[in-house]
């Protein structure tokens, strides 16, 4: 086990040098001078050549990255130089906004792919399979905005059940709080939702072919239990891969839920920096991203043993 954390950790640190490296050079590719974007045309030569020293800008790509790396790694995370506000003022804003949203769908997302994928699979081919399949697709095959920009003016327009004014944070009342949350999980939540949920049914009718499974409803045991005790488990390896990559690619999607529902989520925040130009608070934040995906599978691999025991490393 300590191996296996070993090896994790060495692999995280690569991951995150290689994405921070190569995202950092087509950051340069951009076209524009940073300090220019930071202050404005007013800006005289003097505050230009002193925000690029300041920057790094006038060093090799190499040498910028190396230098962020090591303001990193002694706690120096950056700050905007449009704003003034430093990396982690602006990510204790917009962070928890971030990870309730992603919380939320992943929660609706699993729990109505489970029970439709475990339904399906036992009634494959039936009407109800038909018409749950056919659904998924149309899910799978809407864009995002399309879908938020529906239930915005359906639930929140016209029938005003739903508010649009903003995150309102757990503190100012449950009530209020999901009245904004709910249509933006909903959202990201669609888009999960059908490949979760084709992926169980495949697996639960290769699981049910299994002959422990026919010796468990030989025994006349429940449909239910046969489900929920026998078919479950070993139909989860695959759903919970896939789990583990869309967790972390969902915040892609969030981008674009923020933006529509007005979250100023951390993907409003990656938006307004890319924008900006901002590359030294973009590119730890990038870090943090790539950290996260690398965390995130290493604990889909923890949990296989756990869905299976015969799974174990030595």
């Amino acid at each position: 086990m300590l191996r296996f954390f070993g090896m994790r950790l060495a692999q995280l640190a690569l991951v995150v040098l290689a994405v921070t490296l190569l995202f950092y050079w087509m950051l340069n590719l951009l076209p524009g001078n940073p300090c220019i974007a930071a202050f404005g045309g007013a800006a005289t030569e003097e505050q230009i050549a002193e925000c690029e020293q300041d920057r790094n800008l006038d060093e090799p790509v190499i040498v910028q990255w190396a230098k962020w790396g090591g303001d990193v790694l002694t706690g120096d995370f950056g700050k905007s130089y449009l704003t003034g506000r430093s990396f982690g003022e602006a990510l204790n804003t917009a962070l928890p906004r971030t990870l309730l949203l992603l919380a939320y769908s992943q929660v609706l997302a699993l729990g109505a792919a489970i029970p439709l994928g475990l339904w399906t699979g036992y009634k494959q081919n039936s009407v109800g399979d038909k018409v749950a399949s056919g659904g998924a697709f149309a899910l799978l095959s809407t864009p995002v905005f399309v879908l938020g920009l529906v239930l915005i003016l359906v639930f929140a327009v016209r029938l005003d059940w739903f508010d649009l004014s903003g995150y309102q944070p757990i503190s100012e009342g449950l009530g209020a709080h999901f009245r904004v949350m709910f249509l933006p999980s909903i959202t990201l939540a669609a888009g999960l939702l059908p490949i979760y949920l084709r992926l169980l049914r495949t697996d639960v009718i290769g699981t049910l072919q299994e002959d422990f499974v026919g010796t468990a409803r030989a025994k006349g045991l429940p449909v239910r239990h046969v489900l929920i005790r026998h078919v479950l488990r070993p139909s989860s390896f695959t759903l919970l891969t896939i789990f583990g990559i869309q967790a972390a690619q969902a915040v892609n999607g969030a981008i674009v839920v923020e933006f529509l529902f007005d979250l100023d989520g951390v993907g409003s925040l990656l938006v307004s920096w890319v924008a900006a130009r901002e590359f030294l608070l973009v590119q730890t934040l990038v870090a943090l991203i790539a950290a996260v995906f690398v965390t995130v599978t290493t604990m889909v691999d923890l949990l296989y043993s756990v869905l299976d025991p015969r799974i174990r490393r030595k």
